[in-house]
């Protein structure tokens, strides 16, 4: 399959997805520092949870690095 995209193209899909990675970090540092609050606490349900959340977004993360490092691998 020979997929051609512009270079404009390239650079607008790794523009959007470098704001939803900003979005995840935002997200992920809020998850964090409520987690620090709940360790505070002893709130082990909470930190159970919010662990959980923390490993998706970090997982959600990568997968988002890899959909731009293949954006970049196609327009080249």
């Amino acid at each position: 399959m020979d997929i051609k995209i512009t270079s404009e193209e390239k650079n607008d899909a790794v523009k959007r997805m470098n704001k939803i990675l900003e979005e995840f970090e935002s997200t992920l540092k809020r998850a964090e520092d409520i987690y620090k609050v709940a360790v505070k606490k002893g709130d082990l349900n909470l930190q159970k949870k919010l662990l959980k959340n923390i490993n998706k977004i970090k997982r959600e993360e990568e997968s988002i690095l890899n959909i731009i490092s293949g954006i970049c691998e196609i327009s080249e």
